[in-house]
């Protein structure tokens, strides 16, 4: 079976809550489901913007709250963990990580009197910070890289699956023991390797709606760091299997053989929703493959921040544009919190952007203007534009 790029692109967006408005719902629910389908929402530490896991959930669930993340921990359904990066997700796939859990302790040196130390006073004072240790006598701090022996010994715990994050005070984990954050409910047998491949690969399917073989081992880089042991082979065994047995189709792609299944397939053709413009963030499931998101919306996108600054083309933290099912532009911009102003420094559409259509032009500037209001900014300065004939309407849009 052959499906068109277009088409593809589509049953992504839709199976990622991106075709239509609130195909997940609203509230806590709503978000969980997003959790579950997603597969997982990426952490990061940069707030020049709102935080990548707050972003990302409320490009989807329309009235998303920063507290629901907290109410969901709270609630034991979903968890911290690692996927390609720190992530959290649905509590009900924790076993799948028991793997990697096991694979870091295995590979990772242990103070073992400093454990029991911190272990029996989680179990005397509750859950704990890393600031609730104090530093040893002597020992200055040098930046992240030399943390104090307490806090890496925190964070070797928790990946080696000891402890968990109960939850977070502003953007501070704080840990309790394992045993009394993770449902009795939850299964903790741990899967065998062609168990574990299966669930990535179907897994990954329910999120992509279609997949290369590189998207659907994305995972596959995480648990090789973490334990050591390439299962690629195995990986591969599995998608033939699943074939096989029907659970997974073959389709063509661009030339490429991707795989499905019958029923996601079944949805095709897919219509969208009215047309909007909405700035995702750069680490967005949509985007954080970049090759295939190359392949699939001709964008070529990287982010900047690791880049020096004399040799960024776009700026330090550019996010995507997305309008309708396809990625036209990146906006580089910050929410200077102390003053209530988006800035944005630098906005870019794609070369082959018109802009002779009026509705994108409103688009963008609603989808800005939702952009900063959600930043909680109440007034955007507008710096350079590509093309620079964007610069002048859009501010008249947005001023008014």
């Amino acid at each position: 079976m052959e499906i068109s790029v277009r088409d593809a692109r589509r049953l992504f967006l839709h199976q990622q809550g991106l075709l239509r408005r609130n195909q997940f719902g609203r509230g806590i629910n709503a978000a969980a489901r997003a959790l579950t389908d997603l597969s997982y929402v990426q952490i990061d530490t940069i707030s020049v913007v709102e935080r990548a896991h707050h972003h990302v959930l409320r490009t989807r669930v329309g009235n998303y709250d920063p507290k629901i993340i907290d109410r969901l921990l709270a609630q034991r359904r979903v968890f911290e963990y690692w996927s390609h990066a720190a992530a959290i997700l649905p509590i009900a796939n924790y076993r799948f990580y028991l793997s990697m859990m096991r694979g870091f302790a295995a590979n990772h040196p242990r103070d073992d009197k400093l454990v029991r130390q911190i272990r029996q006073r989680i179990k005397e004072e509750g859950p704990l910070a890393s600031r609730d240790f104090e530093k040893p006598p002597g020992h200055t701090s040098g930046g992240w890289w030399d943390w104090k022996p307490a806090k890496r010994m925190l964070e070797t715990m928790y990946l080696s699956g000891e402890l968990m994050i109960a939850r977070r005070e502003g953007f501070q984990k704080v840990f309790d023991l394992t045993e009394n954050v993770l449902p009795a409910d939850i299964d903790t047998t741990v899967p065998s390797t062609p168990e574990l491949c299966r669930f990535i690969a179907k897994n990954m399917i329910n999120a992509l709606g279609v997949g290369s073989r590189q998207d659907l081992g994305y995972a596959l880089s995480a648990y090789r760091r973490f334990t050591k042991t390439p299962i690629y082979k195995d990986f591969e065994q599995a998608l033939g299997d699943l074939v096989a047995e029907g659970e997974l189709v073959e389709v063509g792609v661009g030339g490429q053989t991707w795989y499905s299944t019958e029923d996601l397939l079944g949805n095709l053709p897919l219509r969208m929703g009215r047309k909007r413009a909405q700035l995702l963030s750069p680490f967005d499931n949509v985007v954080i493959n970049r090759k295939r998101a190359n392949l699939l919306f001709d964008f070529d996108y990287q982010i900047e921040c690791y880049v020096p600054a004399e040799k960024r083309v776009y700026g330090y933290f550019c996010l995507p544009l997305l309008w309708g099912d396809e990625l036209i532009g990146r906006m580089d911009a910050k929410a200077v919190r102390k003053s209530s102003v988006l800035e944005i420094y630098n906005l870019c559409l794609e070369p082959r952007v018109s802009l002779k259509d009026d509705s994108l032009l409103v688009g963008i500037a609603e989808g800005t203007s939702a952009f900063s209001m959600n930043n909680q900014c109440t007034s955007i300065v507008m710096g350079k534009t590509t093309p620079a004939s964007l610069r002048v309407p859009l501010q008249r849009l947005l001023a008014a």
